[in-house]
């Protein structure tokens, strides 16, 4: 490609394709030169072109259906396109200007506005690639700022907000639905223990693992969040008491199977060993008519948690 740019120059006259080419290389352009609307399509459909002039009127049909074709193909995505038609041609260049075409030239077709508009289509095609690149970038910024203000910074899960609105959500959905719902809460064992005797960073790298495999452990449903510390917290829509008991004895199991490697205080590999404690709490599928109230909710799982540690650790206790 030129410094300038490359321009596709589409006319079944090779008089016209040879004075635009010739022209347009004046200026500093590179060319590429196609007498069929076949011709064009094969050209463009290998990229490298920054702006197409295309006639309006060609040996294999008309010009405004090559424009269409053109317009979707996706190695066309961002490139200029102007017709060229004679003074005839009005109402082709009307119909081509509303159906996607950039601009247009006029035949027979002037040395001065010729380089003048392609210079600009150029710039049209450059100004859309920086448009495309920044709309890009935001969209990027700004699914950042959703992790930001829905995740937890440290293990990737949901964070204590995510988790009071998903909770809500819930819960209104056990109303209206009569399904049943349950909430998990767990504890990593001794994990002061942890810190104080590896260091914060292996601290770190326990959450973190735990945080994996409780996304492993559970189903696709079911809601994932950091509550606070060392506790996480699992939702598992319509999900009944037994259920429950079968999920939280699945993650125990998954993360006492999986101990984290880590970096201990002097900076040598640790394998951790993890366990966890776990509160389960069951709403029935027929709630009752006393409004329920989050805390509440969370506060039966806690009590259960509390059980389950006071009773040896690494155990599920099922709230009253």
């Amino acid at each position: 490609m030129s410094e300038q740019g490359r321009v596709l120059v589409v006319d079944a006259e090779p008089m016209v394709q040879e004075l635009v080419r010739r022209r347009l290389g004046e200026a500093g352009f590179g060319t590429v030169a196609a007498a069929s609307g076949q011709e064009a399509l094969a050209a463009a459909e290998g990229g490298g072109v920054d702006v197409i002039l295309l006639s309006a009127a060609l040996p294999d049909g008309d010009g405004l259906d090559v424009l269409a074709r053109l317009r979707a193909m996706p190695s066309v995505e961002g490139v200029s396109i102007a017709l060229m038609a004679t003074q005839r041609d009005a109402e082709s260049l009307r119909r081509g200007l509303a159906q996607g075409a950039d601009d247009y030239l006029r035949k027979p077709i002037d040395r001065v506005e010729l380089t003048a508009r392609v210079q600009a289509l150029l710039r049209l095609r450059r100004h859309l690639a920086e448009l495309r690149r920044k709309s890009e970038r935001l969209e990027e910024l700004n699914a950042a700022l959703e992790r930001l203000a829905t995740r937890d910074a440290l293990t990737g899960v949901a964070n204590r907000g995510s988790l009071e609105a998903r909770l809500a959500e819930e819960v209104d959905r056990w109303w209206r639905y009569r399904q049943p719902l349950s909430v998990v809460l767990l504890d990593v064992d001794h994990f002061k223990r942890v810190n104080d005797t590896h260091g914060h960073g292996a601290g770190d790298a326990v959450l973190r693992g735990v945080a994996e495999t409780l996304v492993v452990a559970v189903r696709k449903v079911d809601f994932v969040a950091r509550y606070g510390g060392e506790e996480f917290v699992v939702v598992a829509p319509s999900t009944d008491a037994a259920g429950a008991r079968i999920l939280a004895e699945r993650v125990r199991a998954a993360v006492a199977a999986s101990p984290v490697e880590a970096a201990g205080l002097d900076g040598a590999p640790v394998t951790v060993a993890v366990t966890v404690s776990l509160g389960v709490v069951t709403l029935p599928g027929a709630p009752e008519a006393a409004a329920l109230r989050l805390a509440d909710l969370l506060a039966r799982a806690d009590k259960a948690l509390y059980r389950a540690k006071q009773g040896g650790r690494n155990r599920a206790e099922v709230a009253e």
